[in-house]
């Protein structure tokens, strides 16, 4: 079993073209499970999440394959963005895998948490078992794991916002204690969004309307994984910090020319990206109107850091999300790149 990749456009919410022909081209009887990762034009109220998640689990009824595929849908197409889907796909061939470690996929989800514990410390430790179940599905360890991604639902009562950004720092640090980054002693409830010197490495974490449970992906490397795709991540300290990511492009084996520029930009196959500034809204030490300009932060995020991060990778179709609550240093980044190998 390999693990494959397409990356295709968006045209609406619930433009189901790009899914489809990446389907016919890895033969849906060949597709053991899917990971989705979809950045839809729209709205945060507009019903573009439902759209579009709608559009996908009829589609993979169709194949039965629902019952196999985990999906992070966000919206936001600020800046330089294309609106686009990526779909990794687990599938069956006859070629077995080599010792080097290439991609691999590990899912999981468990049932719909409580109201009042999503945003509570105790929830880590769920959250923190779920990882590690996706983890092994993907026939991993914790040291082969590039990245995790968590969704969890959002809550229903009291401040939403403030409610759902600790969930989402709940879910991280859980993720981290099944990493091996997080000591579960030092997740409390008085350190939920609170202690950022308290952070993740590998982890991105999600919330929204059509998130009904907590589901996981993992993406990581394993020797006999096959395929000819590799994960690889890093952190930056700052909305416009790309050395970290041309370091991280590097290792991975990729090249720069004389000039600094990719020299085969085509080689990054996928970009997943979670952005963030600190409270005080400054950039390189310098002060911002990201937090005071009338436009939501988030927009003034994703639209900054989809032309800075798409420059260095020439591309505009990046899954890139705002606010790495405890999943990076304050006001930093994670950044979890897909490369060929050729």
């Amino acid at each position: 079993m390999s693990t494959e990749l397409a990356r295709f456009a968006l045209h609406a919410a619930d433009d189901l073209d790009g899914l489809k022909a990446a389907l016919a081209k890895f033969g849906p009887q060949r597709v053991r499970k899917l990971a989705l990762f979809f950045r839809v034009p729209g709205e945060y109220e507009d019903g573009s999440r439902e759209k579009a998640r709608a559009a996908v689990d009829g589609l993979l009824a169709e194949h039965g394959l629902a019952d196999r595929t985990e999906m992070v849908t966000v919206v936001g197409c600020e800046g330089a963005t294309t609106p686009c889907g990526h779909v990794f796909a687990a599938v069956n061939d006859s070629v077995g895998g080599g010792s080097e470690p290439r991609l691999s996929i590990g899912l999981a989800h468990g049932l719909p948490p409580a109201e009042d514990e999503l945003d509570k410390a105790g929830f880590a430790l769920k959250v923190a078992d779920l990882v590690r179940a996706a983890v092994a599905e993907g026939g991993m360890t914790a040291h082969d794991v590039v990245t995790a991604f968590v969704n969890t639902p959002p809550p229903g009562l009291g401040d939403k916002a403030v409610r759902g950004r600790r969930a989402r720092a709940v879910a991280a640090l859980g993720a981290g204690i099944a990493l091996g980054e997080i000591d579960s002693r030092r997740v409390t409830d008085a350190a939920i969004g609170t202690d950022l010197s308290l952070y993740t490495r590998r982890v991105q974490t999600f919330t929204g309307p059509t998130v009904k449970q907590v589901e996981v992906i993992v993406l990581g490397n394993r020797a006999g994984a096959g395929g000819r795709f590799m994960a690889c991540a890093t952190l930056t300290n700052d909305l416009l910090d790309v050395r970290p990511l041309k370091r991280l492009l590097i290792d991975a084996g990729l090249r720069l020319d004389a000039e600094g520029e990719l020299a085969e930009p085509g080689r990054v196959a996928a970009a997943l990206i979670k952005s963030g500034v600190p409270a005080n809204g400054q950039v390189l030490r310098q002060p911002t109107v990201i937090f005071g300009g009338g436009l939501p932060a988030e927009k003034h995020v994703r639209a900054a850091q989809s032309g800075v991060f798409g420059a260095v990778l020439r591309t505009t179709c990046m899954f890139n999300t705002y606010d790495p609550i405890q999943q990076a240093p304050e006001g930093g980044s994670q950044v979890c790149c897909v490369v060929h190998v050729p």
